[in-house]
């Protein structure tokens, strides 16, 4: 079964398939696959057994097209929609593009440069991509051999100067010109049988082809040093970088695949044989350039990227709720364990109340009729009351009013304030209820001789100094000593003085005093 971290590195050229899988970043084994139909019966066989793994796809196209551009500087996103614009309308017609950043001028504008790169015939991919979508393999993006090359450089510090990369592949010459570490053009060149016998002179034939191409685009100048680097394990290279030394000035360094292998971390002994595996290496190492697949090719890897972050999600949803589980019985337990010391200590004190009370002297009475005793006293003296706070406000207010005369006070508890003197009293409320200590006062004016204005200014002063009172809480005049209502009528008599003198000022008062709270 294949594992997550398993990686297929694809490189297709125009006569074959290589296929390495490369797992935690080392190389495992690689396999070979002709553009025939067995080939291709063989590679989606080959996909079948690997269908976990992700998988990268390195081109090394014939027709491609490299060429500078320069953009105005903007921020990302526009950048992004400017650059997408373009890309549309200088290659219309191709799936695989891509836009890579170079630097900024050092004009007063301070525009972008943009390497764009693109594949013009991709007939050759057809067969291997619908193989690709057939097995629905994780294709994650598509990448140009050239720009791998210019990572290989970076990695052994090949970063600076105007350098020409001639590389002897499996799929023929590949030729790179860096300026500064960084790609301009490249192209490949198909290595007839005669070529193989005469290396080394195909090689010093091309590089010069190069550096008059060159020349003529101004990509560089007559007395440019231009660095030379031959990738290659021909036996007579060095004899030939030392031609180029001698005869045309250039500096040329022969650099064997084993070395460059060893450079950057590759074992496998098989790169003489096969140097793409030294790029498809770069690319399992994470060191991946701009992708040119459109987004078509790459769905299935980001479906399976979203299923797996959903399985963590879910993951994570039920370790959570696993650990709330275990957090949870620990907590029961310990619960569990803290009531049952309560429960010893309880059926302990039991036990010594049982030995303590059986050592009391026998009572004539049981001790459930004693707290219903207690219960009955207690709820007794909840509705004990006197009036001894009501005869005392009353006293006070009669100081200095000796024409007032009482001949009726009367006392209630209650706990409606409005309670009027011809009402039931009810029992009273429980306990925490307002009672209200409320007194309704009869009485008369003395020496009353038919001023009934001196009577009613009397019974008024009377109630104004029961209000003084601080545990005063209303005072109303029930009955006046005369009719002063409104809407009585007048009438008169012809009785003698004497009569009149007969007649009572009766009055009646209700006092409300203020509860105490319970």
């Amino acid at each position: 079964m294949t594992l997550m971290f398993d990686k297929l590195i694809l490189c297709v050229s125009h006569h074959q398939l290589i296929a390495g899988r490369w797992w935690l970043g080392q190389w495992r084994h690689h396999e070979i696959f002709p553009d025939d139909r067995l080939g291709h019966a063989a590679f989606a066989e080959f996909l079948q057994r690997y269908q976990h793994a992700t998988v990268y796809l390195v081109i090394d196209a014939r027709e491609e097209d490299f060429h500078i551009e320069v953009m105005p500087h903007v921020r990302w996103r526009a950048q992004q929609a400017m650059l997408q614009r373009k890309l549309d309308h200088v290659y219309r017609g191709s799936m695989f593009r891509a836009a890579y950043f170079l630097a900024r001028e050092r004009d007063k504008r301070r525009d972008d440069q943009f390497l764009f790169n693109a594949l013009t015939n991709t007939g050759f991919l057809q067969p291997w991509l619908e193989i690709v979508e057939a097995c629905q393999a994780q294709l994650i993006g598509a990448y140009t051999l050239p720009m791998l090359s210019q990572r290989l450089l970076q990695k052994c510090g090949y970063r600076s100067g105007e350098m020409l990369l001639s590389e002897q592949l499996s799929s023929g010459l590949r030729q790179s010109y860096l300026s500064q570490g960084q790609l301009r053009i490249s192209r490949q060149l198909p290595l007839a049988s005669e070529h193989h016998e005469e290396l080394a002179q195909f090689h010093l034939k091309e590089i010069e082809k190069a550096r008059l191409y060159l020349l003529s685009q101004r990509l560089i100048a007559q007395e440019t040093p231009l660095q030379v680097l031959m990738l290659t394990s021909a036996p007579d290279a060095k004899q030939l970088a030392e031609y180029l030394r001698q005869e045309q000035g250039l500096e040329c360094m022969v650099m064997n695949p084993s070395q460059l292998a060893s450079c950057i971390g590759l074992a496998c002994k098989q790169v003489q044989q096969v140097p793409e595996l030294l790029h498809m290496h770069m690319l399992a190492r994470g060191n991946a350039p701009d992708n040119l697949a459109p987004a078509v090719l790459t769905r299935h890897y980001k479906l399976e990227t979203w299923r797996k972050r959903l399985m963590a999600a879910s993951l994570v949803m039920v370790l959570l709720g696993l650990s709330l589980v275990m957090c949870y019985l620990m907590q029961i337990r310990e619960e569990a364990h803290q009531l049952e010391t309560v429960m010893a200590e309880v059926r302990q004190q039991e036990q010594q109340y049982g030995e303590i009370t059986s050592h009391f002297p026998a009572t004539p009475v049981p001790g459930a009729d004693l707290r219903t005793a207690v219960h009955v006293h207690e709820r007794i003296k909840q509705y004990e009351a006197d009036p001894g706070q009501m005869l005392r406000v009353i006293s006070q207010g009669l100081e200095g009013l000796s024409a007032i005369q009482l001949e009726r006070v009367s006392w209630v508890m209650s706990t409606d304030q409005a309670l009027n003197d011809t009402e039931r009293i009810a029992d009273q409320a429980a306990s925490g209820t307002v009672v209200y200590n409320i007194g309704f006062v009869s009485g008369e004016v003395k020496g009353f001789a038919g001023d009934y204005r001196a009577a009613l200014d009397t019974v008024q002063r009377f109630a104004a100094q029961l209000r003084k009172d601080i545990a005063t809480l209303d005072v109303a005049i029930i009955e006046h000593p005369v009719n002063v209502s409104s809407y009585s009528g007048l009438n008169g008599n012809t009785m003698s003085e004497h009569a009149m003198q007969r007649e009572k000022a009766a009055f009646k008062l209700k006092l409300v005093l203020t509860p105490e709270s319970p």
